[in-house]
């Protein structure tokens, strides 16, 4: 492994916002996880119940509402055509710019290589 180069001090990692989202998987669920890895294994088990909490968590504005979080296909033995979140309309754009400001410059990269801010 290459060399670390930055690692977040205890307060960061206090603030963070996964930090809070993992304090609100504890609580709703009386869990407890010692670490990041815990975390993720757990989200891994519990699939359809990790992904309704971050929508939750997240206030994940839906336009029409969807009746199931996740819906594995017919062939159970795979993830692969899973229906994600079906019959839900949503805004990814509105989602990207929710707390958007306007305070700070923003970047846009065109295809053509040219930075604008």
């Amino acid at each position: 492994m290459g060399k670390l180069l930055w690692s977040p001090i205890e307060e960061q990692k206090s603030q963070s916002e996964i930090n809070k989202f993992k304090q609100y998987i504890e609580q709703r669920y009386s869990l407890s996880f010692a670490s990041y890895h815990d975390l993720w294994a757990w989200s891994t088990s519990t699939i359809a119940d990790f992904w309704q909490d971050v929508v939750t968590y997240f206030t994940i504005k839906f336009y029409s509402g969807f009746y199931r979080v996740l819906a594995y296909p017919a062939n159970s033995n795979s993830f692969f055509g899973s229906k994600w979140c079906s019959g839900s309309t949503l805004n990814h754009a509105e989602h990207v710019f929710r707390c958007e400001t306007g305070a700070d410059t923003n970047a846009f990269a065109h295809s053509n290589g040219y930075l604008q801010r």
